[in-house]
């Protein structure tokens, strides 16, 4: 989860690698550093532990002393081993300081490999499971090998998922690279080479991009680069294109990335649903290797994700079991390999992530493949590595989103998935293609009544100024209104701190209607599903208990609120695509009240965009 950078060649600075830092504090924020290799012969490290000031404090300090480099690299942290402290911070050194690592990930091992070193006599210090790599180098180094051979062969002795890039002392504006299951992309403008954690890190420099396979090792120099298996066996590298601008990248005059994203869902989702039907009145795929007949012929459906892309992942059940008949299995993915799955090769095995490098969603892919699943991956980023693991992709087309809390992702998600489902109705024949095409017509209308629901913002600013001081906070729903529910709570405690639970509202009774008193507030998912009639049943055992109910309604229902409780009126659509505009005031009243909070939306605290932890 944590951010890596790295530059070398003629446009190696370290300037290059505090802005590209800058872009990837959103996979952590708990200290950051750079190691440079600069002129002189030696290195050079700065580092900085001030949580979400950190990079402030490098930004002065670095740039102050460093001139002409050959090469650098750089870290943002997101903690695992040990705490975010300055001796905890990367770039990590070995023994004699002529070894030099950022890293990404777990090495599993690390205690064995570690124990190892001690016994040779090596000196640690820090709590890190990532110096180990930085010393099992500097072993092979001293035993005679180049650093692309001590990087291959000490990758190799480590279990985890995990990418690093190594700089030696010895081999002036050599870069090392090695990736697990970890994201890495690799990029040049001509003259320099940069490697990084995520694509927006290097958008302004690079203008050439190639994948990183998984399982290699990635030599980079002023001259070029080369990519090998563990045997050292070359493989060619793979050009991908970005659609992505710089400027989909930075705030555009907003005041934080959370409220930008928040207002870009109505255009991510046009952009997701834009010229997908083809003549047929069929779904294209950005990618696949089975056609039409191949998925007729699946039985059952698995949707594996984590956190907001499960919520996601939730409302396409609903989806494909009504209008496909199909079986539909919800898996939190890090659950999904661990219980011995059912599945076969009619078995659909559907895998959402925003970056699609979240590592349990990635495992729980493996899985499905190796037990002879179908595979279909929907993902924000070309070219992830579950795009490629898949057998298919469909591609949200969200543009970069760089706060930690999802918005335009997640609606978009929903969108690809509602098509998957039409998809999978049209081929198993349960919808006629003139039926998709209608549905698929008023899927296109959300993003118009999502336009409608953002003119709520203000509303939203109000409600939370309304309930500032108010510790316990319950969302409600029923049918695809409970995802909704569970996404609301989600977003609140993510940036806000406070407690909050979504419960399907017929469940209240079965427990949670206890925690309800005078001092809690229930938001009630309350727009038009065939289960209005019995979720305004469960809001008077709200009302009894003393509880204040906010209901989040259509327009044609705002009677049905009491004297003094809040109506917030969002556009009525169909069903089964509502939670993409119902949404929409729950991620705005979280944002609100975090920031009525003083807190950051952007870096929420021991959060990280991407996880790629196990």
């Amino acid at each position: 989860m944590c951010g890596i950078i790295a530059v070398t060649g003629k446009r190696a600075s370290v300037e290059v690698l505090t802005s590209g830092l800058h872009r990837l504090e959103y996979r952590g924020y708990d200290s950051a550093g750079v190691v440079v290799h600069d002129r002189g012969g030696g290195f050079s490290r700065y580092r900085a532990a001030g949580g979400t000031k950190s990079l402030v404090t490098l930004d002065k300090e670095a740039s102050a002393h460093v001139g002409e480099i050959y090469a650098g690299i750089g870290h943002t942290r997101w903690a695992t081993h040990g705490a975010p402290t300055l001796f905890n911070a990367h770039p990590h050194l070995d023994c004699n300081e002529r070894v030099a690592i950022v890293h990404n990930g777990i090495v599993e091992n690390y205690r064995a490999l570690k124990e190892e070193l001690l016994a040779k006599g090596h000196v640690f210090s820090s709590e890190t499971d990532t110096e180990v790599i930085a010393h099992l180098i500097e072993v092979e180094l001293r035993g005679g090998a180049t650093l692309t051979q001590a990087v291959a062969s000490v990758a190799s002795r480590m279990r985890g998922a995990m990418s690093f890039v190594v700089a030696s002392v010895d081999e002036p504006g050599v870069l090392v690279g090695f990736k697990r299951m970890a994201p890495m992309v690799l990029g040049t403008d001509g003259e320099s080479w940069f490697l990084a954690s995520d694509i927006p890190a290097i958008l302004d420099r690079a203008s050439t991009f190639f994948h990183v396979d998984d399982e290699h090792v990635l030599t980079v120099g002023p001259d070029g680069a080369t990519m090998a298996d563990l045997s050292l066996t070359p493989v060619p590298l793979v050009e991908f294109h970005v659609s992505w601008t710089l400027e989909s990248a930075e705030r555009s005059g907003f005041d934080d990335f959370m409220s930008k994203e928040i207002f870009e869902q109505p255009a991510a989702l046009r952009d997701t649903l834009a010229g997908r039907l083809d003549a047929d009145r069929s779904l294209m795929l950005d990618v696949t290797t089975f056609d039409a007949d191949e998925l007729a012929r699946i039985n059952k459906v698995f949707i594996v994700a984590c956190g907001t892309s499960y919520h996601a992942g939730m409302v396409a059940k609903y989806a494909i079991e009504h209008w496909t008949k199909l079986p539909v299995e919800l898996d939190i993915s890090s659950e999904f390999r661990y219980r011995d799955p059912v599945v076969d090769e009619r078995t659909l095995v559907v895998a959402v992530s925003q970056s699609g490098e979240t590592l349990d969603t990635l495992a729980a892919l493996h899985e499905a493949k190796n037990l002879g699943a179908q595979t279909l991956a929907v993902c924000n980023v070309v070219g992830s590595s579950m795009a490629r693991l898949a057998d298919a992709v469909l591609y949200t087309r969200a543009g970069p989103e760089v706060g930690v809390a999802a918005t335009k992702t997640h609606t978009a998600q929903i969108g690809a998935l509602m098509m998957l489902a039409l998809e999978l109705a049209r081929v198993r024949g349960y919808l006629y293609p003139q039926e998709v095409a209608e549905l698929y017509g008023q899927l296109q209308e959300i993003p118009a009544h999502m336009d409608e629901a953002l003119k709520l913002w203000d509303t939203l600013a109000d409600l939370a100024r309304k309930h500032s001081g108010i510790s316990r906070f319950y969302f409600i729903g029923r049918h695809v209104g409970y995802p909704v529910a569970l996404e609301g709570a989600l977003k609140l405690k993510e940036i806000s701190y406070l407690p909050a639970e979504g419960y399907p509202a017929g469940e209240l009774k079965h427990g949670p209607i206890a925690m309800l008193d005078e001092n809690a507030v229930v938001f009630v998912i309350a727009t038009r599903t065939r289960l209005h009639e019995k979720l305004l049943a469960n809001v008077e055992e709200v009302r009894a208990r003393g509880s204040e109910v906010v209901l989040i309604g259509n327009p044609i229902d705002a009677g049905v609120a009491r004297a003094g409780e809040s109506f917030v009126g969002v556009p009525q659509v169909h069903p089964l695509f509502a939670p993409m505009v119902d949404v929409i005031p729950l991620q705005m009243f979280a944002y609100h009240t975090a920031r009525g909070m003083g807190y950051d939306v952007d870096r929420p605290r021991n959060l990280a965009k991407t996880v790629t932890v196990e």
